[in-house]
């Protein structure tokens, strides 16, 4: 079982990361020849006036981290737009 405790994050945390998930959906496309992933964030509710770019930013960071931190992997983050 999963224990969020373990890499530092509280129960509050996780009530407040959840609390997008009743906001958002995902879709993930991979392209495994290329070596490359798409993430794509939605609006449950289109009317919804949300911003989608904090996560965005957001899970950018937290694997960029992650993939520094577990594996050495260097790199940087390009911004579209």
């Amino acid at each position: 079982m999963f224990n969020p405790s373990m890499f530092g994050v509280s129960p509050k945390q996780i009530e407040e990361a959840q609390e997008v998930g009743r906001h958002l959906g995902m879709q993930i496309i991979k392209h495994r020849k290329e070596g490359r992933l798409e993430v794509k964030f939605y609006l449950l509710n289109p009317d919804e006036n949300y911003n989608l770019g904090e996560p965005v930013d957001k899970l950018c960071d937290q694997l960029a981290w992650g993939f520094s931190t577990m594996f050495g992997v260097k790199g940087k983050i390009v911004n579209v737009e």
